[in-house]
């Protein structure tokens, strides 16, 4: 009889450290029991280390993806999918073809084939789920202080639901409006070798889980007991997570209260103007909530599995001196979106815009190129990954005052006039001509005329390659378009479904599920296509 999902199969891979002073080096290993390794907290922190690894290293055969390890590579990377299967976001040549069929829209076809965009994606947050049901199933027989007991079983609460959060997000259309449509097979219990894998749970369901975990996630951790390294999630950081699941289920009330508490994060700051052309590579920037510290050892052989690879085109933009495959496939902002960004605005400078030089005029044009994400270490390729800011909560905060029930766009307008004070010297007049209304253009090459629209605008310009196009597109319920007068998209999708509710909006199921799980039928089961 046909059991768990391939990605489950087996006992759960922890991740063992080889040092135990230095969380950040570590190393996988089936050899130890969960029994065993999970039997006092000491023990259970080495494995949650381990489970946070997963979220920044590059990932190859044991999620499935051996041929294409140099494009997955956690969370950073679905982000940058995301990103791709949106308007604002170009990727200026297919270069070897990482990311270039994301691109495209020519994913959905693959999903027989082991190794594509699919298989990554859902591979990687269940064996996220599958390290955090054991972490979690230990909380009984865990020995050590009953505070790090909670603690420990709190962030594998909060990693679970991130999790499914994110499957959420790229293999079903938003959840409101659909919230009886299959979501993603729930599992929160430890799996074995003999489990038998289960249905896909109503979008309903799915999110009822992901909020019993946060819940519970919040009342275990301490909000007044600091995490020790920013890759590891605190108080503030579930907080974060509930404000974008809030968001997504417009649950604005409750989006703006938990948005506001996760920006009272101590030491936490938006990023002053200073600091914004250095990179956001660095997870003590003053505005990160959470995110991954890369270092050297865990940069796949070359450093082309790591997200600066991808993005850094070089420190001359016109004459390109540096290597990576941004280098090779440069990344670069709409024309529409980088046009509607004001010249006062400090932000403008994250994107390249000139003449490409004689000594590259046989290329293609550069312009329009990011400067904004660029190598900490250009020598090993590596720079940390940013997954959480404080700018994001502020403008979900934002967005939720104009959507909630009773508008509050005074306090909207506060909001965008701090952001605007570390970005935009103009900011402050061009909103005080913009109307208090909480509609939106379907037209997403617009400009805007009101307040939601103004704050929907500055979510795509401040949050450009960090919180992925696509799951605004589809929570909004927009569709987008490429081919408008004077695009630098090379790619228009001028033979592709990009109205709102498309059906390539959502990934398909890969086939080893189906194989592999007794209560999933391909004909019923799988995604449209």
């Amino acid at each position: 009889m046909k059991k768990i999902l391939f990605v489950l199969a087996s006992a759960v891979i922890l991740l063992v450290s080889s040092c135990a002073e230095d969380m950040l080096d570590t190393a996988p290993t089936s050899s130890v029991s969960g029994t065993t390794l999970l039997s006092n907290t000491d023990n259970a922190q080495v494995a949650l280390e381990g489970t946070y690894k997963i979220l920044y290293t590059p990932n190859d055969e044991w999620l499935g993806t051996e041929f294409n390890v140099q494009q997955n590579f956690g969370i950073v990377s679905h982000n940058i999918v995301a990103d791709l299967m949106g308007e604002d976001f170009v990727q200026n040549e297919m270069g070897n073809g990482w990311f270039w069929f994301d691109y495209i829209y020519d994913v959905h076809s693959r999903f027989a084939s082991n190794g594509w965009r699919c298989y990554g994606i859902w591979n990687f947050y269940y064996k996220v789920i599958s390290n955090a049901n054991y972490i979690i199933a230990s909380e009984a027989t865990m020995q050590g202080p009953e505070t790090e007991v909670k603690r420990i079983v709190g962030e594998a609460l909060a990693l679970r639901a991130y999790a499914y959060y994110y499957l959420t997000l790229f293999f079903q259309q938003t959840y409101v409006g659909n919230e009886t449509k299959p979501g993603v097979p729930l599992y929160t219990e430890p799996t074995t070798s003999s489990t038998e894998g289960k249905p896909r749970g109503t979008l309903a369901e799915v999110y009822t889980q992901i909020q019993l975990d946060l819940d519970k996630a919040a009342s275990y951790i301490s909000k007044n007991v600091p995490a020790t390294h920013k890759s590891h999630i605190d108080y503030f950081v579930v907080r974060a997570i509930q404000a974008k699941v809030f968001l997504t289920m417009e649950k604005f009330d409750e989006a703006i209260v938990a948005a506001a508490e996760a920006r009272t994060k101590p030491g936490v700051t938006l990023t002053p103007i200073a600091d914004l052309g250095k990179g956001f590579n660095d997870v003590n920037m003053s505005s990160v909530l959470w995110g991954g510290e890369v270092i050297a050892t865990e940069a796949i052989s070359g450093g082309w599995g790591t997200f600066f690879c991808h993005l850094d085109p070089g420190s001359t933009p016109a004459v390109i001196t540096a290597n990576g495959y941004g280098v090779r496939s440069r990344k670069c902002i709409d024309k529409s979106l980088y046009d509607r960004i004001a010249s006062s605005d400090q932000r403008k400078n994250l994107w390249w815009k000139g003449v490409v030089s004689p000594e590259a005029a046989s290329g293609p044009n550069k312009s329009y190129v990011q400067l904004k994400f660029k190598y900490k270490n250009v020598a090993d390729y590596t720079g940390d990954y940013i997954y959480l800011r404080a700018e994001e909560m502020l403008l979900i905060e934002a967005e939720a005052q104009c959507r909630k029930a009773a508008p509050d766009y005074a306090a909207a307008r506060a909001l965008l006039l701090e952001l605007g004070a570390v970005r935009d010297a103009g900011f402050a007049g061009r909103l005080a001509l913009l109307k208090d209304e909480n509609t939106y253009n379907t037209d997403t090459h617009a400009a805007a005329t009101n307040v939601l629209e103004e704050v929907l605008f500055q979510r795509r310009v401040e949050l450009w390659g960090e919180a992925g196009r696509l799951f605004d597109l589809k929570r909004l319920k927009l569709g987008f378009t490429r081919d408008y007068v004077g695009s630098n998209h090379p790619d228009k999708l001028a033979s592709k479904n990009t109205a709102a509710n498309s059906i390539l909006f959502a990934l398909p199921i890969p086939q080893q599920e189906f194989d592999g799980n007794p209560n999933m039928d391909i004909t019923s089961d799988q995604n449209p296509m």
